[in-house]
C-alpha cells in the first residue's frame, strides 16, 4: 500500500514540474508531494530515517504552512515573485533541522512513546509544529476571506476555480491529518496499535488527500491575469497609484458615463464569463481606474454592477411574449447567468423576490 502511495506521489510531484512549466504554484505542490514522499519512505524503509538523512523526516512539517501559504498567494496575487524576506518562513526548519544534528539524535516517532511518558523536550517539538501548521491555515483562512471580498471587484460570477473553497477544505484536513500523526498513538483508548493509528489517521488520509489535490491542482487556474491592457498600465504596473489614481472629478464623471454607455448598448455583460479585464480592453481604460471608478462615482463593485444588468435583463426577457416558451432558468442563461444557484440568489438580492414570485406578479 505504501509502496504505492509513494508511487503516486512521485508521479504527481512530475506532473507538476511539467504541468504549466514556470509558475509558483505547480512548483510548490510538486514540493509538497516529494515532502510526503520522504515521509513514507521513512516508514517502508528498514531502521530510523535518520540513518539516511541525518535530519530525518519531522523538520520538513515544519516546510507544510508556507508551501500551502505561498501556494494561495501565487494564484490569487497579480506578479506574484518569490522575495529574499519569504525566506523567513523557513527558519523554524532550518532551527529544527540544525537542532537534530547537534541536540536531539534519539527517535522522534511518535509511536515509539505509545502508552508511556512522552519527555518535555519532544513533546515541545510536537506542540511547535502543531502550532505552526494550525497558524498558516489560520493565515490562509483570512486570506480567502480578504480574497472572496475582492474577487467581486473583477468578476461578474463565482466557481470554484475563484473562490478557492476547495482548497480551504483540502488544507484543513491535510492539517489534522499531520496533527493526528503526531497525537493519536500517544493514546490508547483507541484499542489498534499504533501503526495501524498512524496508518489510518496519516497515510490512509494522505494518500487520498493528495489525489484529490492532484485533480483539483492541475485544474486551479491562475486567477488573475498579469498581462497589462494598454500601454498606460504597462507603465503604471509597476507603481499602482493609491486614492484616486490620479482622476479628476470630470475624469470620473466621463469614464462613468462611458462604462454605462457601453454596458447598455452592447451588452457585454450576456457572456457568463466576463470580467474586469474584459471591460478594460474594450474600453481601453486600465483596470485600476475602471475599478475606482465604479466603486466610488457609481458606488457598487463590479459582481453587483454587473449582475444587476443581468437581472434588468432577464425582468426583459420574462415580460417578452414571444419568449414565453423558454423557462426561467433559460432566460436566466440567456440573460448571462452561468448557474441556477448564482441566478436565484442574485435575482433575489437585487430584487427582494424570486424569479417565480416576479413572473407570477407579471400575470396575475
Amino acid at each position: 500500500m505504501l509502496q504505492l502511495v509513494t508511487i503516486q506521489f512521485l508521479l504527481s510531484a512530475l506532473v507538476f514540474v511539467f504541468f504549466k512549466p514556470g509558475h509558483p504554484s505547480n512548483r510548490l505542490l510538486a514540493l509538497w508531494y516529494c515532502i510526503n514522499v520522504l515521509n513514507f519512505i521513512g516508514f517502508i524503509i528498514p531502521g530510523d530515517l535518520t540513518e539516511i538523512i541525518g535530519i530525518g523526516y519531522l523538520p520538513f512539517l515544519f516546510l507544510n504552512g508556507p508551501i500551502f501559504f505561498f501556494y494561495i498567494q501565487s494564484i490569487i496575487k497579480i506578479e506574484f515573485r518569490f522575495k529574499w524576506i519569504h525566506s523567513l518562513h523557513l527558519i523554524p526548519f532550518v532551527l529544527f533541522s540544525l537542532s537534530r544534528f547537534l541536540i536531539y539524535n534519539e527517535s522522534f516517532a511518535p509511536s515509539f512513546y505509545y502508552g508511556a511518558q512522552m519527555p518535555y523536550r519532544i513533546l515541545l517539538v510536537y506542540i511547535s509544529i502543531s502550532v505552526s501548521i494550525t497558524g498558516y491555515l489560520v493565515a490562509i483562512f483570512f486570506m480567502l476571506i480578504k480574497h472572496r471580498k475582492e474577487i467581486k471587484n473583477y468578476f461578474s460570477f463565482t466557481s470554484r476555480e475563484i473562490t478557492l473553497d476547495w482548497f480551504l477544505i483540502v488544507i484543513t484536513i491535510i492539517s489534522i491529518s499531520y496533527i493526528l500523526l503526531i497525537f493519536i498513538p500517544l493514546f490508547d483508548f483507541i484499542p489498534i496499535s499504533p501503526g495501524k493509528k498512524v496508518f489510518w489517521f496519516n497515510q490512509f488520509n494522505l494518500a487520498l488527500l493528495g489525489f484529490i489535490l492532484l485533480i483539483f491542482g492541475l485544474l486551479q487556474p491562475v486567477i488573475y491575469t498579469d498581462t497589462p491592457v494598454n500601454q498606460e498600465e504597462r507603465r503604471n504596473s509597476q507603481k499602482i497609484k493609491s486614492g484616486r489614481s490620479g482622476l479628476s472629478s470630470e475624469e470620473m464623471t466621463e469614464i462613468s458615463n462611458t462604462i454605462m454607455e457601453y454596458l447598455t448598448l452592447q451588452k457585454p455583460y450576456l457572456n457568463p464569463d466576463y470580467s474586469l479585464e474584459q471591460m478594460a480592453r474594450d474600453l481601453n481604460i486600465t483596470r485600476q481606474n475602471i475599478s475606482l471608478v465604479i466603486n466610488e462615482s457609481i458606488g457598487k463593485n463590479f459582481f453587483q454592477l454587473i449582475n444587476e444588468f443581468r437581472v434588468e435583463e432577464f425582468k426583459q426577457l420574462v415580460i417578452d411574449p414571444k419568449l414565453s416558451h423558454i423557462t426561467l432558468l433559460g432566460l436566466a442563461f440567456d440573460a448571462g447567468f452561468n448557474s441556477k444557484s448564482s441566478f436565484n440568489r442574485i435575482f433575489k438580492e437585487f430584487s427582494g423576490e424570486t424569479p417565480s414570485s416576479f413572473k407570477r406578479k407579471l400575470q396575475n
